[in-house]
């Protein structure tokens, strides 16, 4: 018998080297986190330009994502963003969601931004209900956003699409002495 303890060896096993090639999912995030991730804001606009429609389901899942420690801010900040420069159905649907209902009031606040952005007058609505908010830096990304929509589109357009309680102005009189905010007025 030999004084030394017998050596252990662990079998092998055998190892297969994988390609991202062979994951398009995984490959199209990599590519689209590069591009949003510039820190040159030249770099960032052209970054920006380059993305299409193709890109706004991965866009909106981004968008979505809550923080997690380690992660970028921007790389979020910068999808909704994208969202808002994509404009379609579904793309202002995620906006208004993050801009109403995500717990982070800059991301709220950035989603606001980008909806006045947008030049929509669906976004004036959101923007006065925001303008109420708590949240200090909430409230004054929509009272920002109403303003600049008021500039882009006319003070009269964005004050039409208020809520009557949110009017400056008294509504316009009917031929009948009544106004179109009065709820008992008589049909004619």
């Amino acid at each position: 018998m030999s004084d030394r303890p017998e050596q252990y060896e662990p079998g092998e096993r055998p190892s297969t080297l994988v390609s991202r090639d062979d994951f398009p999912g995984i490959r199209a995030r990599e590519e689209l986190n590069i591009l949003l991730r510039a820190h040159d804001p030249d770099v960032a606009e052209e970054n920006l330009a380059r993305l299409t429609d193709e890109h706004s389901p991965l866009l909106r899942r981004i968008a979505r994502e809550p923080a997690f420690s380690g992660r970028d801010p921007s790389l979020r900040r910068n999808a909704i963003t994208a969202l808002g420069r994509l404009a379609s159905v579904e793309n202002l649907n995620v906006l208004t969601e993050l801009a109403t209902r995500d717990g982070d009031e800059l991301v709220r606040s950035n989603a606001l931004t980008v909806l006045a952005d947008t030049g929509l007058s669906l976004a004036v609505p959101l923007l006065a209900d925001a303008q109420d908010s708590r949240a200090p830096i909430e409230a004054a990304a929509a009272r920002k956003g109403l303003s600049a929509l008021a500039e882009r589109l006319g003070p009269e357009a964005v004050e039409v699409m208020l809520r009557p309680s949110q009017r400056r102005t008294p509504p316009p009189e009917t031929g009948r002495g009544q106004t179109d905010a009065d709820p008992e007025a008589e049909p004619e």
